[in-house]
């Protein structure tokens, strides 16, 4: 997520560069204070588009498909040209009247003010992308602020970075233009920044890859009928596994609730689901190859009763006279017990290790939760790339993190100079002698030892 901050950032300073390139040479230095109302709306529509076009481009980036990035870049420009035209003008409106009436407060005012409207209206360019009144209210929300910023900051930026290269310039009479370059960068730059952070912040739920392409991937899901799949228009897109459908599944909201609705084979934390079902936090998604977790920012799930109705049960079968009245049987005639009592286990001692048996692991939380895995006399290799004996689609584990040897009758974790580490018993460890009962980690995957 925080990569899309960046593109934003970038492409939307981008967007101002070539916008000042494009008008530079049409443009007169009095063009903030010109009555040339025709000239000043080119201005805004030209330089909005560039920036919108810019910004609608990286929020297609960040969905990483062609398709994304061309619809981004052409709906960005086309809002991008309106907003920009519309913001311009209330923005010189502004600018005009605060400076006729404050000189001096409010030459700096009415800057801020009249970019903030620019700003705000070009911003609306990432929700619109997005088909998302959610995104629309940040961009608007997050343009303003990056808007305002600029025209806060013009003034310094422009008498010391853009003094500095106007020298060069002043004997042609271009005084001006290295101003206005480093005022539509700045305003790109700060509109992308904060729309960016604002999504980041703002977000309330997300799929993020866990196993395929694209894995450690976030696609917020900030509007009803977010579609999963091949398409490369989807909101969550999952590209190049043929068995998953252009339209695979699609996540709806409904009263603050996320519900997953199918419309091709699709499994829920390792069980098939053909009807929709409500998501909760930390669910685990599976469609064709790829493996993915539903993630809800804390304090957004809204829980609502999950009551089945039942039907009374039946009144339980008349039990012959001393018989056991729960399995019907003769208790045994020297013990008096009833067949069905359960005979208690001998306790194993603490000491006992994993290898007085052939050693397991079982999956106590992360992706392989409820699974069991015999560790085989040849031991084990773990990590996230294909070639492991123990594979764990977890973007925390490396692709070569851990395996486990027999040794000379002890079962023996290694650590393979893991990113995040290896623990066993919330202890990191490069080589430990594993017994039954501990607990091991490896990035938000853990095993108890049996």
């Amino acid at each position: 997520m925080l990569s899309k901050v960046l593109y934003l950032m970038v492409f939307g300073a981008l967007g101002g560069f070539l916008a000042w390139l494009v008008t530079e040479p049409f443009t007169s230095d009095d063009i903030r204070r010109s009555v040339d109302w025709t000239a000043l709306s080119l201005y805004g529509a030209v330089s909005g588009g560039l920036i919108g076009g810019m910004i609608g481009f990286a929020t297609g980036l960040a969905w990483g498909t062609p398709l994304h990035m061309l619809r981004g870049a052409l709906l960005g420009a086309a809002v991008g040209l309106l907003g920009g035209t519309i913001g311009v003008v209330i923005g010189q409106i502004l600018y005009a009247v605060l400076v006729e009436s404050l000189p001096v407060v409010g030459l700096i005012v009415g800057r801020i003010l009249g970019w903030s409207a620019f700003g705000a209206l070009v911003g609306l360019a990432e929700g619109v992308v997005a088909r998302s009144p959610r995104r629309m209210y940040q961009g608007l929300l997050g343009g303003a602020i990056g808007g305002a910023l600029g025209g806060a900051l013009f003034d310094f930026l422009a008498f010391t970075v853009g003094t500095v290269f106007g020298l060069a310039l002043r004997a042609e009479g271009e005084v001006g233009a290295p101003s206005r370059a480093v005022a539509l960068v700045l305003l790109g730059a700060g509109i992308g920044l904060f729309i960016g952070l604002i999504e980041l912040v703002a977000r309330q739920a997300w799929v993020r890859v866990l196993y395929g392409a694209r894995e450690g991937k976030d696609y917020p899901i900030d509007r009803s009928g977010a579609i999963i799949g091949r398409d490369e228009l989807a909101d969550v897109p999952l590209r190049g596994d043929p068995t998953v459908a252009p339209r695979h599944a699609e996540i709806q909201i409904q009263g603050g609730a996320y519900l997953l609705v199918p419309h091709a084979e699709t499994r829920v934390n390792g069980q098939p689901v053909q009807t929709p079902v409500e998501l909760d936090d930390g669910d685990q998604i599976q469609i064709g190859s790829f493996r993915m977790v539903f993630q809800l920012r804390v304090g957004e799930a809204v829980s609502r009763p999950k009551d089945v109705v039942r039907s009374p049960l039946p009144p339980p079968p008349p039990v012959p006279a001393g018989a056991c009245p729960y399995c019907g049987l003769r208790p045994d005639p020297i013990t008096g017990a009833c067949a069905c009592t359960p005979v208690a286990a001998p306790v194993s001692s603490p000491a006992t290790t994993a290898q007085s048996g052939a050693p397991t692991l079982v999956g106590l939380e992360g992706a392989l939760a409820g699974q069991r895995i015999t560790v085989p006399p040849t031991g084990l290799t773990i990590g996230r790339e294909q070639d492991n004996t123990l594979i764990i689609p977890d973007p925390a584990v490396s692709r070569h993190h851990a395996r486990i040897a027999i040794e000379g009758g002890e079962v023996v974790l290694y650590d393979l100079g893991s990113t995040n580490g290896t623990f066993v018993n919330n202890m990191r460890i490069t080589r430990h002698a594993l017994r039954r009962g501990d607990v091991v980690r490896l990035g938000g995957t853990s095993f108890r030892v049996e």
